[in-house]
């Protein structure tokens, strides 16, 4: 049994490790994407420290301003602090890979950029990772890699799992250099699967959630209550008297009254008439900067808010998919869970390097073997 397991173990990894050292890298680079955005293109984030923030709906008129073609923003990601800018987002451009994104300085409102997403680095190692840069076709092979992820985990457990006493543990938890080159590669494999398994089977099974969403939560509604209807898609009143929307300033401020002690994070505008803004919230309590699962939805016509959806008092099936994506991408457990993913999407490289290493010199080794064993018959 053990020796099916090493080799369909070996095998799948020759044939996938490629793949899933490229997801991993790609990964790792994207958990830190908005830093690594504004080192690798300064001129987004060229402004002094913001200490109070600018007037909204002046950033918004700015950035519409610039963008041209009548086109009308969707949304407004705020800066994590004031050395980082607000995204505004648009409508792709004719032929765009994305959405245009207009970075502004939260400070003083202006325009610091134009971009299309999908169109500047950062984008590119999200395309790279989320679709390999194939599409909806792309999207589904890594979420098999994130199949592939949670098998290595299991059938690399199962071969390593010590058969012995404390002398062979200690053994199967500890890597040695000096044996030689193939020693070493072992070593290091089997060592880093087993200490970043936890993190490895997160990442699997996360990505996977990501991917296929809606199979993943029927799933798990069929052992945990979810509740469905938890963030209600409410309606504005009727334009029977042809209100006005209001300011989005005001939507900002209708949201902070709601929870006076939260950090606004996304403010997503209405999509028609009917529809309300949505406004995204973290409480001081939650760690994470990049996500948040709290919802107010405010009416475009009179700034009221309508309905909340507190991600801190919702059934535990619903718990349970919130925290998918903040644990993919770290963000749920802090700057620490952001390092520890950072680390492990650079491990799978490691990984598929010394297995091939190792199923090199094995083949080379029988090779070597069957011309010897063949030598005297030819004499």
């Amino acid at each position: 049994m053990r020796s099916f397991w090493v080799l369909t173990h070996k095998y799948i990894g020759l044939f996938l490790g490629l793949l899933l050292s490229v997801t991993g890298v790609s990964g790792s680079l994207i958990v830190f994407d908005r830093e690594l955005d504004e080192l690798i293109a300064p001129e987004t984030a060229d402004f002094p420290y913001a200490e109070q923030l600018a007037s909204f709906d002046l950033a918004l008129a700015n950035a519409t301003e610039a963008v041209g073609n009548d086109s009308v923003p969707t949304r407004i990601a705020l800066g994590r602090h004031g050395g980082a800018p607000h995204i505004v987002r648009f409508p792709a451009r004719d032929g765009g890979v994305g959405p245009l994104e207009v970075s502004i300085d939260p400070g003083s409102a202006q325009v610091l950029a134009i971009r299309g997403w999908g169109e500047y680095p950062v984008t590119w190692l999200y395309r790279l990772h989320m679709s390999l840069m194939g599409g909806e076709r792309g999207e589904l092979l890594v979420g098999l890699m994130g199949f592939a992820m949670v098998f290595f985990c299991l059938s690399g457990l199962y071969i390593w799992w010590p058969r012995g006493g404390g002398r062979v543990w200690r053994k199967a938890l500890t890597m040695t250099t000096k044996k030689g080159v193939f020693r070493t590669n072992y070593d290091l494999h089997k060592t880093i699967g087993v200490y970043f398994l936890p993190v490895f089977l997160v990442l699997g099974i996360t990505g996977i959630e990501i991917v296929w969403h809606e199979p993943f939560e029927r799933v798990v509604a069929s052992v945990l209550p979810v509740d469905p209807d938890n963030a209600p898609q409410s309606q504005s009143q009727s334009q029977s008297q042809e209100l006005p929307s209001v300011t989005v300033d005001r939507v900002a401020a209708s949201a902070q009254a709601q929870y006076p002690l939260a950090r606004i994070q996304r403010i997503y505008f209405p999509a028609d008439t009917n529809a309300v803004f949505r406004v995204t919230v973290s409480h001081p309590e939650e760690v994470w900067n990049e996500y948040s699962t709290t919802t107010v939805n405010v009416d475009q016509y009179s700034g009221v808010v309508i309905s909340v959806r507190d991600g801190r008092n919702v059934a535990a099936g619903n718990i349970f998919l919130d925290w998918m994506f903040p644990l993919h991408n770290g963000d749920g457990l802090g700057i620490f869970g952001r390092i520890l993913v950072f680390i492990a999407g650079l491990l799978p490289a490691i990984l598929f390097v010394s297995g091939t290493y190792m199923w090199w010199y094995k083949r080379r080794a029988n090779l070597r073997r069957v011309q010897n064993e063949c030598s005297p018959a030819l004499q």
